[in-house]
């Protein structure tokens, strides 16, 4: 059986799936999807482990997001702005990039009461609560990034804290299904990240429903790893609007995959 290309009735046989899954690696990237992305995907079709799921490739170090259906047909790619931190294997740097908000919460003396459902000083003096109090608890530890490697996207929903008149967050958890404060979603409503996105979106000059990336982007975004401009999160995905209206009824119970940073040792075994 061969699967087509959402748009692009053009291309045949791209994927064989008889008896072992194959991928035409050189088709895609004449239609201009980066390497790093065609050696993802072909890795992942290959391994036969998706069971029917949809999937985002994530890629730190050209700062691209692609969406596939459970059909492995592409559906959209975005630039995003992701986390200040340089991803890190680092075992303490893992742990801290992998707590959940409850967590980074407690740390400063805030817990969750299950009954008033808020965030409460626990502390005894009565702090007022605010989300600003703990990202800037978060800012001053150095796990943010998103680590390398294969998530669950188990829901969707709304936030007004980020763009995107749509369910714009896809809340993400470990594969053990442990939740966790990274997440997919709309820009942060501030003025510099929405600035910032637009020069993106001009530099990558294709639509989300093309699959193709210019070279010139990639490389810019790789020769600046450690811009601020880019990737200044606090190691949340963050993507344009039009990406959300095209993933968001197709995200739930999807994987996401994040690639590593580095130029070799990249790829995600699902």
């Amino acid at each position: 059986m061969f699967f087509l290309f959402k748009d692009k009735p053009e291309i045949k046989k791209i994927i064989s799936l008889k008896k072992e899954p194959k991928v035409d690696k050189d088709s895609l990237l004449k239609l201009g999807m980066p390497p790093r992305i065609v050696d993802q995907y072909a890795f992942t079709i290959k391994s036969g482990k998706l069971y029917n799921k949809s999937f985002f490739i994530s890629d730190p170090r050209e700062n691209l997001i692609y969406f596939f259906d459970k059909k492995g047909h592409f559906v959209a790619k975005a630039p995003v702005i992701d986390g200040s931190d340089i991803q890190s294997k680092d075992k303490k740097q893992l742990e801290e990039a992998y707590k959940h908000w409850s967590e980074h919460a407690a740390e400063i003396g805030f817990k969750y009461n299950k009954t008033s459902k808020k965030y409460e000083d626990g502390t005894g003096r009565n702090r007022p609560y605010s989300e600003t109090v703990v990202y800037n608890h978060i800012a001053k530890g150095s796990g943010k990034f998103f680590p390398q490697g294969v998530y669950k996207v188990p829901s969707v929903y709304h936030s007004d804290n980020f763009v995107g008149n749509c369910k714009n967050t896809f809340d993400v958890e470990t594969m053990q299904g442990r939740d966790l404060s990274l997440a997919i979603h709309g820009l942060y409503k501030t003025q510099f990240r929405i600035t910032t996105m637009k020069n993106m979106l001009a530099m990558i000059k294709t639509d989300f429903k093309d699959m193709s990336v210019p070279k010139s982007y990639s490389e810019t975004m790789a020769k600046n790893l450690r811009n601020y401009t880019f990737n200044n999160s606090y190691g949340c995905i963050n993507v344009p609007e039009g990406f959300l209206l095209l993933t968001e009824k197709l995200a739930p119970g999807s994987l996401l995959i994040v690639l590593g940073e580095e130029k070799e040792g990249y790829l995600v075994e699902i």
